[in-house]
């Protein structure tokens, strides 16, 4: 099988939970080819899995089903490092018996998943850079030392250089950080793959106000797009684009529904932008009754401008249906399925507009 991919592949970093996992099974097959997921085993918090058997039950529960249809996925663990060695190794013994085709993930200053990571790395081997191991200096060394350690070569090596999150920041300031930190990477035509993954998407809705919506800029696609897709040709080799979907990496772990309130909200991707539609607390009104609302607006009211059609992608099909009054659409696990099918294909749609010579 060949493993290998190109700057016109897309590596989607998701949490691994139902909806994404449901919105994967949903993608359009022809572009199944062209993505490789980067799953993330979510925290285990003691109060929803008391131990860590039963949260990875949840976690693989139709996972092997979800990443059937991909030539591989990657898949990490770094979030339950918590756990100690003994989690990673479960996890990647999970996947292998399960059948998945996935290359475990690692990273420079991990402990609790290196031998893990080495014991199942015969799809391949992910070596994940963070910004903090770029902003302590001296990556170059760090990545040789590695490689020499584990007795490794780059061309057994998928390289992700993961930004994390951008938030914060414009498309400018996030291609001087990306052209800094990949400066700082050695070898670039050597890796198995090469990837620059980052997260602009918003930390919560909590910027937009209660029955409105916004316009957030997607800054790390435009940073690809204009600051390395744009100048491909004075690279010797364009990296792939990563991004998280429509989930912030700190993810919803510390969500705490006694405490804290949450709103029903769709996050609908556009070309360049995110649309973010925001109705109200769920304890005002439940959510069964606001996301058709919702839905509403983006299909048929004042935002049917945005709606790329039913025809786009299962999840705006169904988006169509939800607004159309069909059932089962009206939860916030719904709607992450629906938003991430939809920002995946567009996504790909956005790739094979750009011109490739």
């Amino acid at each position: 099988m060949d493993v290998t991919f190109g700057p016109n592949h897309y590596v989607p970093v998701l949490k691994v939970k139902r909806g994404e996992k449901a919105a994967l099974l949903a993608l359009a097959a022809p572009i199944c080819s062209r993505i490789t997921p980067l799953l993330e085993i979510v925290e285990r918090k003691a109060d929803k899995a008391p131990n860590l058997g039963k949260h990875l039950d949840t976690a693989f529960k139709d996972l092997a089903d979800s990443v059937a249809p991909f030539g591989r996925c990657f898949l990490d663990a770094r979030e339950i490092a918590a756990d100690g060695p003994t989690a990673a190794a479960e996890v990647f013994q999970r996947a292998a018996a399960a059948g998945m085709v996935f290359a475990p993930v690692t990273g420079l200053s991990r402990t609790a998943d290196v031998a893990a990571a080495m014991t199942h790395r015969q799809h391949g081997l992910v070596l994940r850079l963070t910004r903090s191991e770029f902003e302590k200096g001296e990556l170059t060394a760090a990545i040789d030392r590695f490689l020499a350690s584990h007795d490794l070569s780059p061309e057994q090596v998928d390289l992700v250089v993961d930004l994390g999150a951008v938030d914060q920041m414009i498309a400018a300031g996030i291609m001087a950080l990306t052209d800094a930190f990949l400066v700082d990477v050695p070898n670039h035509t050597r890796w198995r793959t090469l990837t620059v993954s980052a997260c602009a998407f918003p930390t919560s809705m909590g910027g937009v106000e209660r029955h409105s919506q916004s316009l957030i800029e997607r800054e790390e696609w435009i940073a690809w797009k204009d600051g390395l897709h744009a100048r491909r040709s004075s690279f010797a080799r364009l990296p792939t684009f990563s991004d998280c979907g429509i989930q912030h990496p700190k993810g919803v772990e510390d969500f705490n529904p006694r405490t804290m309130q949450v709103s029903a909200a769709i996050r609908y991707a556009l070309p360049d932008k995110w649309l973010l539609i925001k109705g109200e607390s769920t304890r005002k009104a439940p959510p069964s009754h606001q996301f058709p609302a919702l839905a509403t607006q983006l299909v048929y009211g004042h935002l049917r401008s945005y709606f790329s059609e039913s025809t786009h992608c299962r999840g705006c099909a169904l988006m169509k249906d939800a607004a159309d009054g069909a059932p089962k659409l009206g939860s916030a696990e719904a709607w992450r399925k629906l938003g991430t099918i939809h920002h995946m294909t567009t996504v790909m749609d956005g790739l094979a507009a750009l011109p490739w010579t």
